[in-house]
């Protein structure tokens, strides 16, 4: 299965536990709020000037999408991540949340990589706090994605430049698909983590130290 199949598939098997009900109905609101607000400020800002233009049928149907996309950028900034991804040491670059280097190069290995079983553990823990914190961020792109449509119809009903959301678009699709790919890479990774066998900590030391006694001690050949 290619990353982008498998970030789909673990975004769609997670995205309920990532983004729970509670954080949904908060994004409802806070987007039902601000929707309400903006077609509000439209019709009053139009009918003070010339545009938007709400005396027609289609004008109506534009400012009611353009308040739909507000909303839906209000519902975008509702904070999605959890405040503490479990392990410390994982940082946020962009949209994307790394690991330290030992284990973020088998996150973004093009192929299946090699996991060293001494990572094992690393691997699995990390590989979860970034799912966790990456599943939100695709819902967020998705959102964002649904934003520029809406933008775009407006602006088309409104008889208005429509590019930038055309713009605002492809950027918000190509950013959701590089994280969905980052998801697929890292669930990757932790699969073949999972099917290596624990690693006792005493294997650790492949070496045995053997104890002499107090000063110095010549070991023969055959001792």
């Amino acid at each position: 299965m290619s990353p982008h199949s498998l970030g789909w598939s673990v975004f769609r098997a997670n995205v309920g536990g990532a983004v729970p009900a509670e954080r949904r109905r908060r994004m409802v609101l806070v987007g039902v709020l601000t929707a309400v607000a903006a077609a509000a400020v439209l019709v009053v800002v139009g009918s003070l000037v010339p545009w938007p233009n709400v005396h027609s049928p289609a004008a109506w149907v534009g400012a009611a999408l353009l308040a739909l996309a507000a909303g839906a950028v209000g519902a975008a900034v509702v904070p999605l991540r959890p405040r503490a991804a479990d392990g410390t040491r994982l940082y946020w670059s962009g949209s994307q949340m790394a690991a330290p280097d030992p284990i973020e190069q088998y996150f973004r290995a093009k192929s299946a990589p090699t996991i060293d079983p001494h990572d094992r553990d690393d691997v699995l823990r990390d590989a979860e706090a970034v799912r966790a914190g990456m599943v939100p961020e695709v819902f967020r792109g998705l959102v964002l994605a649904a934003v520029a449509v809406l933008v775009f119809g407006a602006l088309l009903l409104l008889h208005a430049p429509a590019v930038f959301p055309v713009w605002l678009g492809i950027l918000a699709a190509a950013r959701t698909v590089a994280n969905v790919i980052r998801l697929g890479k890292v669930e990757r990774a932790r699969a073949l983590a999972a099917t290596l066998p624990d690693v006792p900590p005493a294997a650790t030391h492949s070496r045995e130290r053997r104890r002499t006694p107090n000063g110095s001690k010549i070991r023969l050949p055959g001792d």
